[in-house]
């Protein structure tokens, strides 16, 4: 199945559990192998506290928290994006998070 870039901005990101951490901002293409590699994901109000990610009504409403979210951890992709790990599993892979926020925070 292929999709337009376009038409991923916007999609819902399930983690393995099933609770929304976002949506979709952009699909990031490496520009040596012309794959996308990354999905860049807008953080829900909900997942931003579970992730540790500072969050404010003002701030979401012109640029929200985002975490990038590789390629290797989605599971199926359709009308939402799931992830093969929980918000729990990605806050645990990165340690330093709860210090700067995610490493990939933009």
């Amino acid at each position: 199945m292929h999709v337009r870039l376009d038409e991923l901005r916007g999609r819902t990101v399930l983690d393995a559990n099933g609770r929304v951490i976002g949506r979709v901002r952009a699909a990031l293409v490496d520009m040596e192998t012309w794959l996308v590699d990354t999905l860049r994901v807008a953080v829900s109000r909900q997942a931003a506290a579970d992730l540790d990610l500072p969050w404010s009504f003002w701030r979401s409403l012109w640029r929200p928290q985002t975490i990038d979210v590789s390629t290797g951890q989605i599971n199926a992709a359709g009308d939402a994006v799931i992830l093969r790990v929980s918000i729990a599993d990605m806050r645990e892979a990165a340690p330093h998070m709860a210090a700067e926020g995610l490493a990939a925070v933009h």
